[in-house]
């Protein structure tokens, strides 16, 4: 009697032990989501966001002391040239509840027109929470180079905000021009950002040279600014477009929704090591016919996952969510570890 005392208070404290650490979240199926609607409409005649497409947008989304903060790129109508879109620019939306969005009336919060030029404005970004809280912003910065150019170059530039709206621009992080990036020499466009206790990584595709095609690269180092390693990750395959944001599935493991494909577009899902971010599984789950560009955030605090993507039918920007559940442990998947799963398990082990 006493033998079988011990076993269950050594079973108890083994099940406490792993309720703290072995905290992992599933990936959705594709069957998981459900859509909820618009969360942002287009601007109206005039506005600068009359036009939510021809950019990789909604672009990312971050966390920060209870409110979503979602950026996205808007137009101003569209191009004489070519009818794409015109002066792009950055905004944002705030939310407490992941779904219900409101612009901020100081938007756009971010341009980038140094010649003027319709083709020029920003084509992408990616965020992420620096050690302090502060949101570390690296956003596709187009240049045409003159006022009459009808081509761009993009570099990527960095910006900061204490408060998700105002931001500090400083400046260029990485260069098209730099023959010590990989894929320099036309286009870079970031989609996710990740920061690992001061080691970031930027996760940017690349038009450049050497038949460098919307393929998937990542730049890292120490600092938000001193991204100096960069190198592909994903050159075979389909082209990838969107997607990229990194999320916490477990301790040290990232997930990434990498939009890939044109017409139809599906989604893989990779994950990398934080201690790795350059090394990338095969894909674990993928998503077929979905939208051409989405970000994906997963609010640990209320078990959920959203993905805001681009309708082009509506000229809308919607949300769909799916539910998370917490590891193995959680045999009721009830979202937490309690007394009724450490009854299942006793059950189990013991066979009663």
């Amino acid at each position: 009697m006493r033998y079988t005392i011990y076993f269950y208070i050594i079973f108890i404290i083994l099940f406490l032990t792993m309720s703290v650490n072995a905290k992992s979240y599933e990936v959705p199926e594709q069957a998981d989501w459900i859509d909820q609607g618009i969360v942002i409409g287009s601007g109206s005649n005039g506005a600068w966001d009359i036009r939510l497409g021809g950019m990789t947008s909604p672009s990312t989304v971050v966390k920060k002391n209870g409110t979503f903060f979602l950026y996205y790129i808007g137009a101003d109508g569209n191009r004489s040239t070519d009818k794409g879109p015109r002066h792009r620019a950055l905004g944002v939306a705030t939310s407490t509840d992941g779904i219900n969005f409101i612009k901020y009336a100081r938007n756009p919060i971010l341009n980038y027109l140094p010649h003027k030029n319709e083709e020029e404005g920003i084509f992408s970004a990616g965020a992420t929470l620096d050690e302090q809280g502060n949101i570390v912003l690296y956003y596709a910065a187009l240049d045409a180079g003159s006022t009459v150019s009808e081509s761009v170059n993009s570099d990527v530039r960095l910006a900061v905000s204490s408060n998700g709206f105002d931001f500090k621009d400083l400046g260029k992080v990485i260069s098209h021009s730099d023959k010590k990036v990989w894929g320099y020499g036309d286009e870079l466009f970031p989609i996710g950002a990740f920061n690992a206790n001061g080691n970031y990584s930027v996760y940017y595709i690349a038009k450049g040279f050497n038949g460098i095609q919307w393929d998937l690269g990542i730049a890292s180092g120490h600092g938000m600014k001193n991204l100096t390693i960069t190198g592909p990750l994903l050159l075979s395959g389909s082209d990838v477009i969107g997607g990229g944001d990194p999320v916490y599935i477990e301790n040290e493991t990232i997930a990434l929704f990498i939009v890939r494909g044109r017409n139809p577009n599906f989604v893989e899902v990779r994950t990398a090591s934080i201690n790795k971010t350059n090394n990338l599984s095969e894909p674990i789950v993928r998503y077929d016919n979905i939208t051409t560009h989405n970000t994906i955030f997963l609010d640990k605090e209320i078990n959920t996952w959203f993905m805001y993507y681009y309708d082009p039918d509506k000229n809308s920007i919607n949300v769909k969510t799916a539910r998370s559940d917490y590891s193995e442990y959680d045999i009721n998947r009830n979202g937490k570890i309690d007394l009724s799963d450490l009854i299942s398990l006793i059950k189990k082990y013991l066979h009663f």
